[in-house]
């Protein structure tokens, strides 16, 4: 239940951001991408990397929500974020390159959890999921 009220309260947080970008003129980032990352990808990704025995509809469900949390900040991700030099990153391939893959495991996650298959879901998360993350944190992490 824990986490099935953070996946609910990160889809609300970025309705509530989106609809703030929508007020404005210029879609500037109002979150770094620290605050991207800590707030929203981890939990979500620990969600899905954790997900193991999926029993309940609830469950599978909480996994579902994280994955729609994932697409929704790639999305936030891809405008970079508020601190220094995260829009010019955000404009370069590799960060696309990754952002991108990171959205399109997260779809694949949503095709596991919607099947209820444990074992493409645990693909997935490894083999599609893992590595955009890892290779981004090692080109941007450090900057």
């Amino acid at each position: 239940m824990k986490k099935f009220t953070i996946a609910a309260v990160s889809l609300f947080s970025l309705l509530c951001l989106s609809m703030s970008f929508a007020q404005t003129d210029e879609r500037q980032p109002l979150l770094s991408v620290k605050d991207i990352m800590n707030g929203l990808i981890v939990p979500t990704t620990t969600t899905i990397w954790g997900a193991y025995q999926l029993e309940t509809d609830a469950q599978w469900q909480e996994v579902r929500n994280a994955a729609l949390s994932v697409i929704a900040a790639g999305n936030l991700l891809q405008f970079g974020g508020a601190g220094e030099g995260e829009v010019v990153a955000a404009a370069e391939e590799d960060w696309k390159t990754y952002n991108q893959q990171m959205i399109e495991a997260a779809r694949l996650v949503i095709v596991a959890a919607d099947n209820k298959d444990e074992e493409i879901l645990s693909a997935v998360g490894n083999d599609a999921l893992y590595p955009p993350c890892e290779s981004c944190h090692q080109q941007y992490q450090k900057r």
